[in-house]
């Protein structure tokens, strides 16, 4: 058996909701909200995933 390291590209939908004056404040604030948010509390706003593909298989030298 060899070892492969491969990259898996996902896109990935996530939900919330924002208050703000305009669309473009919304937007804002989505990314500030977004840039708050810790990896591991991500799959609260999860809602669907769609393009999975594998981006690239490398083969690794075995030891």
């Amino acid at each position: 058996m060899k070892t492969c390291a491969v990259e898996f590209v996902q896109l990935v939908t996530y939900r919330f909701e924002v208050t703000a004056e305009s669309e473009e404040e919304a937007e804002e604030a989505a990314w500030d909200f977004w840039e708050t948010v810790p990896v591991a509390e991500e799959y609260r706003y999860y809602h669907d995933a769609d393009d999975r593909y594998v981006d690239s298989v490398t083969l690794k030298g075995d030891k």
